[in-house]
């Protein structure tokens, strides 16, 4: 790498630099005198901001053309709503033929009269009688899901206090103890892969070899990479070391995480809504949706994808400049709370390149999930075809999702336009491109093994819980063959949480009144049902919302290892140094960096600790022998190419000695 030698100079908080590298990242966050965007970022900005007001108009055109909907029995005498008219009963003649089955729906007076139009001048019977549909059903109110959490109130009020429990010791163990949790996700997620193919193949007959040869695979890779996933559990560990001392991160990510939820609620609102408006088919006079209905289908569930990296991205923002200011304080103008400095660019100068990475990952992602739709119908882990798609688009979607991510970073850093930051970070790390996807890999095997465990454990211990606390067992009951699929099942459902929230809570009282009816549960069936239908909807809400939780702050961990590992880049191209950092983050790398000589005696030792000294004034940055500066090669070696390029202060000899 080419770069510019200068003296070594004392920056802002006792940051030592001596080098200003190519690429032109500094050891700090730019925050005031920022480039302004360029042409493409602010094309970006108009078609964020142009697709976010696309779904909002849509979405209030549809709510606005709702006139049809679903009868639902609640009451002997009103199968619809008001101002709605059962469409066999009130809109079609009594010498209609042929009736449609979409006929059997609730419709506005506009449609009403259509149908009414459609079937006149009809001269056969109708063979279905609107008086018969209207026969009063089996009455009757059981306890709903809500109503079984509040007579059962200690269990959840147990369940989400140990969620936060959970994940507070969880970062706690990700800063002191990274190896040792990061080899045991490893090796946990390696017998994961080992028992699924062994369950499917002796219980189901389904020998999908290719789970075997993944397995073996992760376990020489491990091997042969040994050094580099301890290096990414040391960043791991100084990452959660910079959440744990700017919790303004975490709140800045929670208030992004509840405009997210928002959008998802508003949006699924819209998708539900869209399915409750028709139009008549006056070829045979039956119920459909207009294409116009099914465009904008298309267009909310495309969107919804690239929206979904939109909001991530955006976190990326804001964990970048929190974390990097604390990395490296004291820049010039930095705002009082960084992170929240983060969200207001996320929204505005760095909006652009939020969208382009978001809509480049997202449609990326929706085309390989049309593809790998069509390419087969089982699910991954039955067919060897199945397994090895999921291996080369998970490959494929973490090298984009990683270089997306470190654009948008050095955007942070530097400012400017999106294009020249991608630009400027792929210099930065081209040659640690290894180290990068190691880190971001691993870290992302790590927090997503800890979000799918901790919240499946959760949740199966909230349905254990309730079968217990209504005397009515619905898991332990089933056998091996079943209780398996059911599991994955549940897992696959609470991955996707929001949308089963909404479900869950939409389908509560429809499922309570289809088992029991208005008048209560008269049967002992009825009330097993009843009791069923309660363990397994409070399962799916209680670990659907630690899912989410654990996934919101999975995020904020990625982000921030990413960033960190960003941070050491820049530190060792610079060849910049921090007394402040002796103890909370360059111990930390004493062994793989083999910094013996920095951290045992000395001044340097004594005097220099994690805060701004500014006595040390004779210490001085030494780069190690094998680095690019002093053995006058642009490439380093392996060993050094990793993170850093630098050693820890040491004392300058002083005259006289």
């Amino acid at each position: 790498m080419v770069r510019e030698s200068v003296v070594t100079v004392r920056g802002k908080d006792g940051i030592e630099v001596a080098d200003t590298p190519s690429h032109g990242f500094t050891p700090s966050i730019k925050w005031n005198g920022r480039s302004r965007p360029g042409s493409l970022d602010y094309c970006c900005i108009t078609f964020f901001w142009s697709c976010a007001l696309t779904q909002l108009i849509c979405g209030i055109v549809l709510a606005s053309t709702t006139n049809y909907t679903h009868p639902v029995v609640t009451d002997p005498s009103q199968l619809c709503p008001s101002n709605y008219n059962f469409a066999l009963a009130d809109c079609v003649s009594e010498g209609a033929a042929s009736l449609h089955p979409s006929l059997f729906a609730c419709v506005d007076a506009g449609l009403c009269d259509s149908i009414r139009a459609c079937y006149q001048g009809a001269a056969t019977p109708s063979t279905m009688n609107g008086s018969r549909i209207l026969e009063a059903p089996d009455a009757g109110v059981a306890a709903d899901l809500w109503e079984a959490l509040a007579d059962y109130w200690y269990i959840p009020t147990t369940i989400f206090p140990s969620m936060v429990l959970v994940a507070v010791l969880w970062l706690l163990a990700s800063e002191y103890v990274p190896r040792a949790l990061i080899w045991s996700t490893l090796a946990t997620s390696i017998v994961f892969l080992v028992a699924l193919w062994a369950f499917w193949n002796f219980e189901y007959g389904f020998n999908n070899w290719m789970l075997l040869v993944i397995a073996g695979l992760a376990t020489v890779s491990s091997a042969i990479l040994y050094k580099s996933i301890n290096r990414a559990a040391e960043v791991l560990s100084v990452a959660a070391c910079g959440l744990r001392s700017t919790p303004s991160v975490v709140l800045a990510s929670l208030l992004l995480k509840g405009i997210f939820v928002a959008y998802v609620l508003l949006w699924t609102f819209f998708m539900v809504r869209s399915a409750q408006a028709k139009e008549l088919d006056e070829s045979n006079c039956s119920l459909r949706s207009s294409p116009g209905i099914g465009f904008a289908r298309f267009l909310f569930g495309l969107l919804f994808w690239i929206f979904t990296y939109v909001f991530l991205n955006m976190k990326t923002v804001v964990c970048a400049a929190g974390i990097g200011a604390w990395y490296f304080p004291g820049g010039d103008g930095e705002p009082t709370i960084p992170a929240f400095r983060g969200l207001q660019w996320a929204f505005t100068t760095s909006s652009g390149a939020v969208m382009f990475a978001a809509t480049i990952v997202g449609v990326t992602r929706f085309i390989l999930n049309r593809i790998g739709n069509a390419c087969h119908c089982l699910p991954w882990f039955l067919t060897p075809l199945g397994c090895l798609w999921k291996c080369l688009t998970c490959c494929c979607m973490s090298i984009l999702e990683a270089f997306s991510k470190f654009m948008i970073i050095g955007q942070v850093f530097a400012g400017g336009s999106f294009c020249g930051a991608g630009r400027k970070s792929f210099r930065l790390i081209k040659n640690r491109l290894g180290d990068a996807f190691i880190t971001d890999g691993v870290g992302h095997t790590v927090v997503t093994t800890a979000t799918y465990l901790f919240s499946f454990s959760l949740g199966v211990a909230s349905w254990l819980w309730l079968d217990a606390a209504q005397e009515y067992q619905t898991l332990a009951e089933l056998n091996t063959f079943l209780l398996i699929p059911v599991l994955l099942l549940f897992a696959a459902f609470i991955s996707t949480p929001i949308f089963t929230i909404v479900v869950v809570t939409w389908l509560s009282p429809l499922l309570h009144g289809w088992t029991c009816g208005e008048g209560g549960c008269d049967s002992s069936s009825q009330a097993n049902a009843q009791r069923a239908i309660n363990s397994v909807t409070g399962a799916l809400f209680v670990g659907s919302v630690c899912f989410a939780f654990f996934h919101f702050l999975a995020d904020v961990v990625l982000c921030s290892i990413d960033t960190v590992f960003f941070c050491f880049a820049i530190e060792a191209d610079t060849r910049s140094y921090q007394h402040r950092l002796e103890g909370p983050v360059y111990s930390k790398f004493k062994e793989s960096l083999d910094l013996s000589a920095s951290f045992s005696d000395g001044p340097a030792a004594s005097h220099c600790q994690s805060t701004p000294c500014t006595s040390c004034e004779d210490s001085h940055v030494v780069s190690p022998g094998s680095t690019p500066v002093q053995s006058g090669s642009d490439i380093p070696s392996p060993a050094d190419q990793a993170l850093f390029g630098y050693t820890a202060a040491v004392p300058a000899h002083t005259g006289g000695q």
